[in-house]
């Protein structure tokens, strides 16, 4: 014999029903106004989701960067004419050394020493620069995304140290970031500059060559080459310093209106 369910319920009972909930009371406008029936106040505007990442701030321009390549320019400049002060008095000893068959390379001046001064003057000055120019780089392919750069970044340093390419490469990676921060025609001083820079390398590395004795040259040489490299470099300085005040200038006034 089968025995009933005691926990089923009895047959042709109605299983209760759940009272209706109590409607919710109509959203009403702040501050105590009237609020006509029925009235919804419109819908908020929905919150990023958990984890999304905010808006990313606007890049700052390398003023910092800007002002320690402009002093390491000038540095290099004051350095350069104290060197071609210190040539002249070099010419005597590096003839009298070379009338005794001596070498160059055991002769040792004031000239000498500030030729070993300026080295890590150049090196500081070359790091400085390519890192103000590498911000700048970045900060105007966003602002200027049509300009063309012709040069990757990589040709940012690399441009300034690799044979036959140093001659140009630095020059167009220079004109495309001034383009894309300023914008118009290319100024014939971004020529210039680039051309003092050619000519102050060149003599001297001709003046390094003659005072250690590594060119069949007359000492007397020294100085002529360090008085043209002189030239080049305090020319080519102030132009540089003008182009790097425009193109953090440049890139200062576009970015006022995003911060």
């Amino acid at each position: 014999m089968t025995q009933p369910d005691p926990f089923a319920p009895p047959s042709g009972a109605t299983p209760p029903v759940a009272p209706p909930a109590a409607p919710a009371p109509a959203p009403q406008p702040r501050f105590g106004a009237y609020a006509p029936p029925g009235y919804t106040p419109p819908a908020a505007a929905p919150s990023a989701p958990v984890g999304w990442a905010s808006p990313a701030p606007a890049p700052a321009t390398p003023t910092g960067l800007a002002t320690a390549t402009v002093a390491l320019a000038v540095a290099w400049s004051v350095v350069q004419v104290v060197l071609l002060a210190a040539s002249f008095p070099a010419v005597a000893p590096y003839e009298a050394a070379l009338a005794a068959g001596g070498s160059l390379l055991s002769v040792s001046t004031p000239y000498d020493e500030l030729g070993n001064l300026l080295l890590p003057l150049q090196v500081a000055a070359f790091v400085v620069a390519c890192l103000w120019l590498q911000q700048c780089r970045r900060i105007a392919m966003v602002l200027s995304p049509a300009v063309r750069q012709v040069r990757g970044p990589v040709w940012v340093w690399l441009g300034w140290a690799v044979p036959v390419v140093s001659l140009w490469f630095p020059f167009q990676v220079v004109r495309d970031v001034r383009a894309a921060a300023v914008g118009g025609r290319t100024p014939s001083r971004l020529g210039w500059w680039w051309a003092c820079w050619l000519v102050g390398l060149w003599a001297s590395n001709q003046a390094a060559f003659s005072s250690l004795g590594l060119a069949a040259r007359d000492p007397e040489t020294v100085p002529v080459f360090e008085g043209l490299a002189t030239v080049a470099v305090v020319a080519g300085a102030v132009l540089w310093i003008g182009l790097v005040r425009e193109i953090t200038g440049g890139l200062r006034a576009r970015l006022a209106p995003v911060a």
